[in-house]
């Protein structure tokens, strides 16, 4: 009995031990899963920085040259900002009806270093390519890194092979009492000219004036005037394409009868012949023309007034007057008319010069002249007057006398 109490007091000990040595092994297990849950994982692979494949390649026909566009990415496939230089890989490849043309099929026709944005360049064709029959051209475009590495050709952007209409030559622009006139060499061809308008010196669009407050605000306290809102100003329109009719033959020239005048006006032209290819309604265009500059200036008069007539008073002493009628001119810058009188002597003839009898515009087409002096002959003849000044010719002279009554 006593062996055994012995023994029980040696065990306490080792047993007291033993428990705090597995207290703290689960207590540092428990950090260790704790620390496992909250690790990331493997860890990523590292971005190949591969520009994004351009989504907006466009293509036009222009001489014998094809003009492309596009934005070039600025962002990698790992959304990261592009890094280092990039190179535009331009391909071309001739489309057929079946089966379409693969990226594989296109051909690397051109590479340029590109920046981030906005981004063209051109692709002149073999001459092969520039000659009819016109045929269906596909073109991608890709972005290199500077491993030389891409995520991808683009969409098919299409032009057309073929023969491109003639350029327009010598075009000149004049004015005319209609607008401007455009005129250029007549060529054996039918397709229509497009000409382009450039409005030059668009003035500024005008800044609405706000009202002043009628008193200062308190330095302390917030205004509670509330400013009236702004109202947007429209955009002024400064480029028109205007586009001759298809017809037989090149009619050599056109009017723009939407120029305003006291407008200066930048114009160039080129053909453009259209095909429809595969389902796809292309362009073939000439080369633009170098550009015409013209201030359209109005100097043409009114045409001159017709159907003046004379009708004398004098059915008692007080009627010492001639009445003027005539027909309304229809011109839209018709500003008025101006009366001239001359004195006709007993043998028929004209004596002194013609004399203006209103001092300002007529607007009705009648005018009364109560400066005549009975038994004198007179002739009378009016012309119209535009909006800037332009005088017509006179219209067709009319004579009346006051007879006594």
């Amino acid at each position: 009995m006593l062996a055994l109490k012995r023994m029980k007091l040696l065990t306490q000990p080792c047993r007291a031990h033993a428990e705090r040595w597995l207290r703290t092994a689960c207590a540092t297990l428990s950090i260790s899963l704790a620390l496992g849950c909250a690790s990331s994982g493997p860890p990523s692979p590292p971005s190949l920085h591969l520009p994004t494949i351009v989504k907006d390649l466009t293509a036009e026909r222009v001489g014998n040259e094809v003009q492309l566009r596009w934005t070039t990415p600025s962002k990698t496939t790992d959304d990261l900002p592009t890094k280092g230089p990039l190179t535009a890989e331009i391909c071309r490849a001739a489309a057929s009806p079946s089966p379409p043309p693969s990226p594989s099929d296109c051909i690397p026709v051109k590479r340029l270093a590109v920046q981030p944005g906005p981004s063209q360049t051109t692709d002149s064709l073999p001459r092969l390519l520039t000659l009819d029959p016109v045929a269906l051209l596909a073109y991608r475009v890709q972005i290199l890194n500077a491993n030389q590495r891409s995520a991808g050709q683009s969409p098919e952007a299409f032009a057309a092979a073929g023969a491109a209409p003639p350029p327009v030559e010598d075009l000149r622009a004049t004015p005319v009492p209609a607008g401007a006139m455009l005129e250029w060499r007549q060529q054996p061809t039918t397709a229509p000219v497009e000409l382009a308008r450039l409005l030059e010196g668009a003035p500024a669009p005008a800044k609405k004036a706000q009202p002043k407050p009628t008193s200062r605000p308190s330095p302390r306290l917030p205004s509670k005037r509330t400013p009236p809102p702004r109202q947007p100003t429209p955009a002024t329109p400064t480029e028109v394409k205007l586009q001759t009719p298809q017809q037989a033959s090149d009619p050599g020239g056109t009017i723009d009868r939407t120029a305003q005048f006291g407008e200066t006006y930048r114009y160039t032209a080129q053909r453009v012949r259209t095909a429809a290819l595969l389902g796809h309604s292309l362009e073939l265009r000439s080369s633009i023309t170098p550009p015409v500059v013209i201030l359209l200036k109005d100097t043409f008069p009114p045409a001159p007034p017709t159907g003046l007539a004379a009708v004398p008073g004098g059915a008692t002493p007080a009627d010492t007057y001639i009445d003027l009628s005539w027909e309304p001119n229809t011109e839209a810058d018709l500003a008025g008319y101006i009366v001239y009188r001359q004195q006709i002597t007993p043998t028929g003839a004209l004596t002194g010069p013609a004399t203006r009898l209103n001092a300002t515009l007529i607007e009705a087409p009648a005018y009364r002249d109560q400066t005549v002096v009975v038994g004198q002959s007179y002739t009378y003849r009016v012309t119209a007057v535009d909006t800037v000044g332009n005088e017509s010719a006179p219209s067709a002279e009319v004579q009346e006398k006051l007879r006594e009554p």
